[in-house]
């Protein structure tokens, strides 16, 4: 025991002489401040992450309740929204958190603001005193837009006039009717926007009703007036008229060279009742008269001019035989007013101007066809200040017999020039119709009035549709007639529009008409481009800053198309401007155009998003088809099956145009 206590000592003294021993005692007084390091790190760590969560969770609170707000007021329904956003994102109890607390209120004008604090404990820190952490976040978010422009393109067609689920009404639907839900959609969309803009903002609206036109004549008069045709081809008629032979309806002969073969011919005793001796010599005296016509042949005659119409003025040259008569032996008067005169009868020739005037039956018929008509003095009454509609007129030689007839215009158009093919992704380049930015140069290029007066159907004799030419005395349907056409309300182009004057605008809208989806989308594309005719007023705002672009497209159903329409390409039956000038009966021609259109609105969308516009669809009543959908900007396809269910398609359409944003 004592030798091992002898060693004991030993060793323990060993090793208090043992320098190289001291490491153990400064690892062991290390371990301190390295545990202090370390806790401290995972303790900020769960810190940081517990705060920045709390803040993404206060930010989603916010957001939401300030998107479920119609307005600046804030309920305690638009309250709990915001806290069941946050609890969703911050469950209580995350990281250990304690006395979690959040609350969100709104000032005056619409902001929401959100608060949320709690304690996190510490895990390793706490050793050193420090055993928990305060977390505080604050959060706002407000709606606010700045510069931009919205084009609604709205479906005016005659089914707009039903009920959302497509049932009619005796007498029109009124109040219930898919036209008056849109009415009230629009506005919702409006005061929504309204209430979010910014000061210093510009926000524009522009609406373009279609069916199976546009009318935008007084949007193109007052940008230029050179974009309209001065000429066009329409589907109509011109005056054919054939002439009978010409009759002669009289004569007149006229002396020009001396007489010559004068041959004595009789002479003649004239009695006549006079009743005085004087009024007998009178009469001796103004019968001898000469150069009264006898005869002349005609076959010896040459013509030296001819003028005038129907009737007509001809001069001849010629020989003509005249008698001359001359007093032979004087007057007797033989009481009871009887007077005895003699008379020596000569005749005679000489050369003489013939003139005749002749005239001839005129048949009239009509030739039922394309004619080019002049239209330079259509535009010359335009007066671009005028706030009525427009209305202008043309005498075209389409009356009675040729006469003049004025043809009105209220404002649709004609498409420029295009291209019958079926594919239109590239679009040909002398596709003029679907180029959103075309500025006119030529006459292929311009838009050419939409005259329903001057066009006419035509029928052979069994009552079909014939593309022949057509001579006849019947007065084919004009279209002006027959109600084949339809001319909306007037496109408004992008201005600040009131909320008076918006509400005016959308009470005087009508449906009517047939359903041309790709008119309404190229021409809502083309008033809000900013590389187009209108680039001028749409390139950039006021205050500078960028111009956020939209169109909001509503239709109530599928396109819908009929050959015998009269639309922005002419009447199809006949022009073939879309479909394919080929031999084809009606039902193909119809089905030929429906493929065709779709394509042409797809173009149209293409182009519309390719200016960095966002296009948003809802299709209300209907089903929201492939073709709608992909027509949207992706995501941007919505339907609404009745009103109230548009109404909030509209507001929600309108709150993320709004760009709903964190402020703080």
């Amino acid at each position: 025991m004592a030798h091992q206590n002898r060693g004991s000592q030993s060793f323990l003294r060993n090793i208090a002489k043992d320098k190289t021993a001291n490491t153990i005692a400064i690892s062991a007084a290390s371990l301190v401040p390295l545990m202090a390091m370390v806790g401290g790190g995972v303790d900020a760590s769960r810190y940081y992450m517990a705060d920045a969560r709390m803040q993404a969770a206060c930010d989603a609170g916010a957001l939401a309740a300030r998107r479920s707000m119609d307005d600046d007021d804030f309920s305690s329904e638009h309250r709990q929204i915001g806290e069941n956003f946050f609890d969703q994102n911050y469950a209580d109890g995350i990281f250990g958190t304690e006395d979690l607390s959040r609350s969100y209120t709104s000032t005056s004008d619409g902001e929401v603001n959100g608060t949320a604090t709690g304690t996190l404990p510490t895990s390793i820190m706490g050793a050193f005193g420090y055993e928990e952490f305060d977390l505080d976040v604050t959060c706002t978010a407000d709606i606010n837009i700045s510069n931009t422009d919205i084009m609604f393109v709205l479906d005016v067609t005659g089914s707009m006039n039903r009920r959302p689920d497509g049932t009619s009404c005796s007498g029109g639907c009124g109040s219930s009717s898919r036209l008056q839900g849109l009415r009230d959609a629009v506005l919702t969309f409006y005061d929504t926007v309204d209430t979010a803009t910014s000061s210093g903002a510009q926000v524009r609206y522009g609406v373009v009703p279609y069916a199976a036109n546009v009318n935008v004549g007084k949007a193109i008069m007052r940008q230029n007036a050179s974009f309209m045709a001065t000429e066009a081809d329409y589907q109509s008629r011109e005056p054919d008229i054939t002439f009978g032979p010409w009759e002669p309806t009289g004569y007149l002969y006229e002396r020009t060279g001396d007489g010559d073969n004068y041959n004595y011919n009789r002479q003649i005793n004239n009695q006549t009742y006079h009743g005085s001796f004087d009024a007998c010599v009178a009469h001796y005296n103004a019968y001898q008269i000469s150069d009264i016509f006898v005869s002349s042949s005609e076959s010896g005659w040459t013509q030296v001019s001819a003028s005038g119409g129907n009737p007509r003025t001809v001069e001849y040259n010629g020989s003509v035989t005249y008698e001359e008569r001359r007093g032979a032996g004087g007057t007797y008067y033989g009481g009871s007013g009887l007077c005895d005169v003699d008379f020596d009868i000569y005749r005679y020739q000489a050369d003489s101007t013939i003139t005749v005037t002749e005239e001839r039956e005129e048949i009239f018929t009509w030739n039922y066809t394309q004619v080019t008509h002049s239209l330079t003095d259509l535009y010359t009454g335009f007066n671009a200040s005028s706030t009525n509609a427009l209305s202008l007129n043309v005498d075209l030689p389409l009356g009675s017999n040729g006469s003049d007839r004025s043809i009105s215009w209220t404002g649709c158009v004609e498409e420029s020039a295009t291209q019958n093919v079926a594919g239109f992704d590239p679009v040909p380049n002398d596709a003029f119709d679907l180029d959103i930015n075309l500025t006119p140069s030529n006459n292929q290029e311009r838009w050419k009035p939409v005259l329903p007066g001057a066009v006419f159907l035509r029928e052979d004799s069994s009552g079909n549709f014939t593309r022949n030419d057509i001579l006849s005395n019947d007065n084919f349907d004009r279209i002006q007639d027959t109600g084949d056409w339809t001319c909306p309300a007037e496109a408004i182009t992008l201005d600040d529009v009131s909320r008076g004057d918006l509400s005016a605008y959308l009470n005087a809208l009508r449906g009517n008409g047939f359903t041309y989806h790709d008119i309404g989308m190229i021409w809502g594309a083309r008033l809000l481009s900013p590389n187009g005719i209108y680039s001028a007023s749409n390139t950039t705002a006021p205050n500078g800053d960028s111009i956020s672009r939209h169109i909001v497209f509503m239709t109530d159903g599928t396109l819908d198309v009929e050959p015998d329409w009269y639309t922005p390409y002419g009447v199809e039956w006949w022009d073939r401007r879309v479909t394919d000038d080929t031999d084809m009966n009606f039902n193909e021609v119809e089905n030929m155009q429906w493929s065709r259109h779709s394509e042409r609105f797809q173009a149209a969308c293409r182009a519309a998003r390719q200016e960095n516009i966002s296009v948003w669809v809802v299709a209300f009543g209907t089903s929201l088809t492939q073709n709608l959908i992909d027509c949207a900007t992706p995501g941007r396809a919505f339907s609404a099956s009745d009103s109230a269910e548009l109404d909030e398609q509209f507001r929600n359409i309108a709150q993320q145009i709004a760009a709903l944003r964190l402020t703080q």
